[in-house]
């Protein structure tokens, strides 16, 4: 029983200590986080500007979804194997009726 446990804890922390991404606290990090930034920038086009970060990353700025004079700006995170670890709107359009922002709908994560 006790070897039980100890391989679970042990199971765990290893589990634990792949995690390389944020905890999604919004649609687009649940849906981006974890996932190739080459997809997304396959998707919807190339980042305006990007820059080095800490432990081998780059952090990029991306604008897109022009739309009635509206477009989206969001900066993501990402680490050394290209992955997205965070994505955050910088400029975005709530919607006044209470759905999906303009970013959340032009990036797929409404």
């Amino acid at each position: 029983m006790r070897l039980r446990l100890a391989l679970l804890a042990l199971s765990a922390a290893f589990v634990s200590a792949c995690t390389t991404t944020t905890v999604a606290t919004n649609p687009l990090q649940a849906r981006w986080n974890g996932k190739s930034a080459g997809a997304f920038f396959a998707a919807y086009g190339p980042p305006i500007s990007d820059r080095e970060a800490a432990g081998g990353g780059a952090v990029y700025t991306w604008r897109g979804g022009f739309s009635g004079g509206r477009s989206c700006l969001v900066e993501l995170s990402v680490n050394k194997g290209y992955m997205i670890t965070s994505i955050r709107a910088l400029n975005d359009r709530v919607d006044p009726k209470g759905g999906p922002s303009h970013c959340e709908k032009t990036l797929d994560a409404a």
